[in-house]
């Protein structure tokens, strides 16, 4: 592969060390409900879901619970778009204690029908 003059050479960011703390659960995936397809088959019938790369399953770190923007089905409400708030997973970590978010009062819905920008779609929010 040819360089480009004046161009720098970047690496990868390593990814960082899990604490044994945190634990990290793998579930179905919630956008193609465990397919590992897209679920509206926009490219092609044959399109990995662009949530879990066709694995058919997502790991969330818990404790977690379901994203209330998309009631837990990954996808944007009305749309063939991966939920904002959860990523198309379904499911959204929260750190506990929680308490009721008082910016969407626990709806998980922003302004514009959107994912709320506090509690990320949850509902909930860390005390």
């Amino acid at each position: 592969m040819a360089q480009v003059p004046g161009a720098r050479a970047t690496t990868a960011a390593k990814p960082e060390a899990v604490s044994e703390e945190e634990k990290w659960v793998e579930h179905k995936c919630a956008f193609c409900r465990g397919t590992g397809r897209d679920p509206f088959g926009v490219m092609s019938v044959l399109s990995n879901c662009p949530v879990c790369g066709g694995e058919g399953t997502v790991r969330v770190k818990e404790p977690s619970v379901p994203c209330r923007a998309c009631k837990g089905r990954g996808a944007q409400i009305s749309t063939r778009l991966p939920c904002n708030g959860c990523g198309g997973k379904g499911l959204i970590h929260v750190e506990e204690p929680t308490e009721t978010c008082p910016l969407c009062k626990g709806t998980g819905i922003g302004g514009g029908r959107s994912y709320c920008l506090r509690c990320h779609g949850a509902g909930l929010v860390s005390k």
